[in-house]
């Protein structure tokens, strides 16, 4: 099986977790054919010289300038309308931001260019980790890039073989996708306040609710399992995540979007959401291994996220805020939910929340978010026909790449 290992990211530098997943796999013997990153904005050139020297097989893509890529895909005969919607963003040059699907699936389509069997994906703030309740010492090697391990002393972190874990089901001719979640910060970090129910629900993150309400400081932390139970799934997360490139034949290609919120241009979440919803529709069976490798949510593990009083933490919510207002309605219609009921009693839950919330947060900008549903639903027109181009044009892809 030739594998591709994948990774986006807006810049390439030391701050990013590649390298460990590479000496990972040259660790515990697994030959890694391809590493495929898709950057936006620019690298730092010795890191870039370090990784090429250790690993010659990288192949580095700047969106919107993945010129080598264009040529070789019209050279296999795929026109530039069905590969632009694809790995080209506009946005990207008027507002600095473009969606995460673009990334992706440049890093995708890059795969199946090189042949490969299948795609692996990690996310530039996880590791080959797990994280367990220990005050055993954590014994990493030399190469984890993790930082400040020392104030990890109540924890165990501990080094798996990560290829494996993924390899042991996705070897198997029937298993088509593995995936896990992560160990670690929760992205929504701990709250109690008046209407949290609502804002909460007004975000379609229902399921979220009893776990923030209920944990405090370090009881906020997810931490690995004691024992692998791994199960049958349609979650597909974008940063723990092997696909075989073949399963693309039944598969959309990443999809998500961007919108208005107020002056600002904002990036819609789940771009892996529809690849579930389409391997449960077409029985492509997907297993999550339950691997929840650390990820460092808030790039200061352990310390406890306090969203009052951290202007980083309080940031990241609120885009993420944004990212699943603009997602859910195409993702409710995808799914074959009534789209527009759902956004009615959103909004009457976001109307009723969000002054306590940005009372709570004492942050006004979490006012807007009436406003950011309505603008969700108003792209709804839009953002349907970017996805048919999108499907469009990766059907003439894969019938030419797979």
């Amino acid at each position: 099986m030739k594998v591709a290992l994948g990774l986006i990211t807006k810049y390439i530098n030391a701050d990013i977790s590649i390298l460990d997943f590479v000496k990972n796999a040259n660790k515990f013997g697994h030959e890694i054919d391809a590493l495929i990153i898709c950057y936006s904005h620019g690298y730092d050139r010795p890191f870039v010289e370090k990784l090429e020297r250790e690993f010659p097989k990288t192949h580095l893509i700047k969106v919107n300038h993945s010129y080598d890529m264009e040529r070789d895909l019209r050279k296999r005969g795929i026109r530039a309308k069905d590969f632009m919607p694809l790995i080209y963003a506009e946005t990207l040059e008027n507002y600095g931001l473009l969606p995460y699907s673009t990334y992706r699936n440049t890093v995708l389509i890059k795969a199946m260019l090189l042949e490969m069997d299948a795609l692996f994906f990690v996310d530039t703030d996880v590791y080959p980790l797990l994280l367990k309740p220990s005050h055993r010492k954590s014994n990493l090697p030399d190469y984890i890039s993790l930082k400040d391990t020392k104030e990890l002393e109540d924890y165990e972190l501990e080094e798996i073989d990560f290829f494996e874990r993924h390899f042991k089901y996705l070897n198997q001719n029937d298993v088509m996708v593995t995936t896990s979640d992560y160990s670690g910060y929760y992205i929504i970090p701990p709250m109690e306040y008046s209407y949290l129910d609502e804002y909460l629900g007004g975000l379609q993150k229902e399921s979220a609710i009893d776990f923030v309400k209920s944990c405090s400081g370090t009881g906020c932390i997810n931490f690995a399992s004691k024992e692998e139970k791994p199960y049958s799934t349609d979650k597909f997360l974008g940063g723990n995540m092997a696909i075989k490139l073949k399963a693309f034949k039944e598969l959309p290609p990443f999809f998500s979007t961007t919108y208005m919120a107020g002056d600002e241009l904002v990036l819609t979440r789940g771009e892996d959401t529809l690849m579930g919803t389409f391997a449960k529709n077409n029985q492509l069976k997907a297993v999550d291994i339950d691997t929840l490798i650390f990820h460092n949510t808030y790039s200061d593990f352990p310390k406890v996220p306090d969203i009052v009083n951290s202007v980083a933490i309080k940031d990241r919510f609120y885009y993420a805020s944004l990212g699943w207002i603009g997602r859910n309605p195409f993702m409710n219609y995808i799914n074959g939910n009534d789209y527009k009921a759902l956004y009615e009693k959103q909004k009457e839950f976001l109307v009723k929340s969000s002054v306590h919330t940005a009372r709570y947060l004492k942050d006004r900008r979490f006012l807007i978010m009436p406003t950011a549903i309505d603008s969700a639903m108003k792209s709804f027109n839009r953002v349907l026909d970017e996805y048919e181009l999108s499907m469009e044009g990766f059907d003439h892809i894969k019938m030419k790449l797979i």
